[in-house]
């Protein structure tokens, strides 16, 4: 089912360039079915940025949604991160259901990013699958399961176990954070995930915190565009147990 919101009563005009797309929306949720969640956002307005979308049953979200941890991170890239869509990326929804996810990013003339067409689809169900059928294929497929190793795990049998390959250390590359969205309901929700996962990557515990560290932490919310949100500034200072007139103190640090 499609909901859609009256783009003449929001701060848009009669020509904006998302309502092109909007029959987009219950096209692509009809034809792709029940399962695949299609979502519109207008990112002039980040906290309330949801003005269509289509099987919004995968993520519980509604009209007047916020936009998600991953819209507000490509928007603090700004207009320079001229990709035209991402795909194939993972999201989770507030009950920890999996999707693969896309997004295809509406910019202006200018090229000024306006809006997300998002995708996501609900592979939860298939993974469940895949692991069924891991678990009853075992190591039928794999070539390297040899007799010795058909014996490991009973009395008495001790296979040789493979040599570790050798590192060597300038060759060695770093690892990718993946990307992950999170499909969080209401602002607050959205505010409470990004303030977890920053805290959550500290060494200091956040009523132990000197200067320096809580700078790091909203130096690390800045950059994830947690301040694009209305009520960031309140967020952070409560979390972090200092004043919002400290926050922005920490801001105008960090801004340079």
């Amino acid at each position: 089912m499609l909901q859609l919101m009256n783009l003449s009563s929001s701060h848009a005009s009669e020509e904006n360039i998302l309502e092109q797309y909007i029959p987009l929306v219950e096209f692509l949720g009809q034809a792709m079915g029940p399962n695949t969640e299609i979502v519109l956002h207008d990112l002039d307005v980040p906290d309330r940025s949801i003005i269509a979308i289509a099987n919004n049953h995968i993520s519980g979200r509604e009209l007047g949604g916020p936009v998600t941890d991953f819209a507000l991170w490509f928007m603090k890239q700004g207009d320079a991160a001229a990709v035209p869509m991402m795909t194939g990326y993972r999201a989770v929804n507030a009950e920890g259901k999996i999707c693969q996810s896309s997004s295809y990013f509406i910019r202006d003339e200018t090229g000024h990013m306006r809006g997300m067409l998002c995708i996501n689809v609900d592979v939860s169900e298939l993974i469940h699958i895949r692991e069924a059928a891991n678990t009853l294929i075992g190591n039928a497929e794999d070539p390297a399961f040899d007799k010795e190793k058909a014996f490991s795990g009973y009395p008495g049998a001790s296979p040789q176990p493979p040599r570790p390959m050798a590192v060597v250390p300038d060759q060695q590359e770093p690892a990718e954070e993946p990307i992950s969205e999170s499909l969080g309901t209401n602002v607050e929700q959205l505010l409470d995930s990004m303030l977890d996962s920053v805290i959550s990557k500290q060494t200091t515990d956040v009523s132990r915190m000197h200067r320096d560290e809580r700078i790091q932490v909203v130096s690390e919310l800045e950059d994830a565009g947690f301040f694009l949100l209305k009520g960031g500034i309140a967020a952070a200072a409560s979390c972090l147990g200092v004043s919002e007139p400290t926050i922005y103190r920490y801001l105008v640090t960090v801004r340079g």
